[in-house]
């Protein structure tokens, strides 16, 4: 079964709404709400179902009732979406973060009542890391309901850095950072020890991760085995002390991650996550309607790197084994 779980869909009744609630830059980026096209395409590349989600665009309304509103809009948008396409299209949630409560009632309705996949997020909740202790109810309920969680960059995010403004690095440099630097926090702060049961999805191959894999490895061994020596200053690497990073495999909570492989522009990409986390994480991710379906299908079938059972693997059977369907 082949399965295509990153892929964007923002309506313009959605983005709309969006605007009324005071988000201006959503104006004029709704989506059409026919999706036939979309369909013909998952046909031509023998694809059984696209996973819908809402991030990528900045759509974080900065206000309890707004942030609300817009989450419940879009999930009901997406619940429409899955019935109307007989199930062709599926879901992740969206929720109103850093709005605890709220966001956990909106969650337990994606997961029990609509049916959703997961929960997608972006690398940060108004500038707080998903590691935020405030949020540690609501993974803790993630978590009870053995959840997926879909973890995707917002361009717009990374624009705290001054030098991102320009020349569209947010997108292009920023996001790759952005996912590298939200799976790092996600291990270091210990939130996947606490919540062992929740499947994390990177998307974007987990951005910059398989290209610093062995720099991160180093530098790792290097706080685990160097500071009591006195060779780093004293508290540089005191947060070792409080992760589950041990000396024997300190990149293993980083294999327990899934990613997909929205990274068409680069083959090289799959030689370095057979280095790193492995291709037996790794599922089949278009960046639609950013990318392409066709060209996600054609990037793995003609990859000079991955043997024809890792091909297998990706397109076919990774994600069906994930999502159970």
């Amino acid at each position: 079964m082949r399965i295509d779980v990153h892929a964007h869909y923002f309506p313009t009744s959605y983005t709309d709404k969006l605007v009324t609630l005071g988000l201006n830059h959503a104006r004029g980026s709704g989506q059409s709400e026919d999706l036939s096209g979309r369909l013909k395409t998952l046909d031509d590349n023998r694809c059984d179902h696209q996973i819908l989600s809402a991030v990528g665009l900045e759509t974080q309304v900065p206000n309890l009732a707004g942030a609300v509103e817009g989450a419940r809009l879009i999930n009901d948008i997406y619940a429409d979406t899955v019935t109307s396409s007989g199930g062709r299209f599926r879901a992740f949630g969206w929720v109103p973060l850093p709005y605890v409560d709220e966001a956990i009632a909106e969650a337990v309705r994606c997961l029990d009542e609509l049916r959703f996949e997961g929960i997608c997020f972006p690398c940060f909740f108004q500038s707080r890391p998903l590691d935020d202790p405030e949020f540690e109810p609501f993974w803790a309920e993630l978590n009870r309901r053995k959840a997926k969680a879909y973890i995707h960059p917002v361009g717009a995010h990374s624009c705290t850095h001054p030098g991102m403004a320009d020349y569209n690095l947010s997108l292009a440099s920023g996001s790759l950072a952005q996912l590298q630097i939200t799976a790092q926090r996600i291990v270091y702060s210990g939130l996947s020890m606490r919540f062992p049961d929740i499947e994390f999805i990177f998307a974007v191959c987990g951005g910059h991760l398989p290209y610093v894999w062995e720099r991160t490895k180093r530098n790792l061994v290097r706080g685990l085995t160097t500071r009591a020596s006195g060779a780093v200053a004293a508290n540089f690497y005191e947060w070792m002390d409080h992760s589950p990073i041990t000396l024997d495999d300190p990149m293993k909570p980083f294999r327990k991650f899934w990613y997909d492989t929205s990274v068409q522009d680069i083959p090289e990409a799959m030689l370095l996550v057979q280095k790193s986390y492995g291709t037996d994480r790794l599922l089949l991710g278009s960046d639609e309607i950013f990318g392409s379906l066709t060209e996600a299908v054609t990037y793995l079938e003609t990859n000079p790197y991955l043997s024809a059972d890792e091909k297998s693997a990706i397109l076919d059977y990774n994600a069906q084994a994930l999502f159970k369907l």
